[in-house]
């Protein structure tokens, strides 16, 4: 059976150019808006981290582990911070194929479009099956390279700082160790075990995952997608 032959609008007719105006500017609000609710999560981050060290530091009766479970308050931030960076970085790869493929054109043609002659197809096949070009796990490492590695040292330095001068200065490292426990529930030595790996954990994943601007490489996405579709 022959594949059905549909025609193509033509970049220069005015349908197709009100048609991409609306969707570009669709795009774009999504892409604000993402990026509004990124930083939404990001800032509560900092006033958490701020609150926590302040707090803890400025009353010695408050124990050390309110630290830890500021940690774990981080670790779910994060991995939020992270699904959002993703819908995020989908949004700036839409944007990019309409500004690459219809905008440029229209401020400079090329010869036949042959600059970019996949990008509608590229982009009708990800309307139609919305592909994400990064894993959430991806997305995580991202934000915590940029932003939640800073605060998670932060924290750990303050929860430090707590162990040593409260409620006295320890008169050797085996009463600094001792005050790891967490009453009698909880000895020491998970303590010190389950921080050291949870930063340890994070400065790895952190220290060997790209940087924002290598993951946004858009033309990159492009020429591997291109390939992608051409070769399916």
């Amino acid at each position: 059976m022959e594949p059905i032959e549909t025609d193509v609008p033509d970049l220069d007719s005015p349908a197709f150019a009100s048609s991409i105006a609306h969707l570009y500017r669709g795009e774009m609000n999504r892409l604000t808006v993402w990026r509004q609710r990124l930083d939404v999560t990001s800032n509560w981050a900092i006033v958490l981290a701020t609150g926590l060290a302040t707090f803890t530091l400025g009353h010695p009766d408050v124990p050390h582990y309110t630290l830890l479970l500021g940690l774990a308050l981080f670790s779910f931030s994060l991995f939020i911070e992270g699904r959002r960076y993703r819908h995020l970085h989908h949004s700036k790869w839409r944007v990019y194929l309409l500004q690459l493929g219809f905008f440029a054109e229209q401020l400079h043609p090329s010869p036949g479009h042959r600059a970019v002659p996949d990008w509608r197809r590229i982009l009708a096949a990800d309307l139609r099956h919305t592909r994400f070009l990064i894993s959430v796990f991806t997305a995580v490492r991202v934000r915590l390279r940029r932003n939640y590695i800073m605060l998670l040292l932060f924290l750990t330095g303050v929860w430090i700082v707590k162990l040593v001068i409260h409620p006295a200065r320890p008169d050797s490292l085996a009463a600094l160790y001792s005050r790891l426990a967490i009453g009698d529930l909880i000895p020491p030595w998970f303590v010190a075990g389950s921080s050291i790996s949870f930063i340890a954990t994070a400065i790895v994943l952190s220290w060997t995952c790209p940087s924002a601007e290598q993951i946004e490489n858009w033309s990159a996405h492009y020429r591997r997608v291109s390939q992608r579709s051409r070769e399916s």
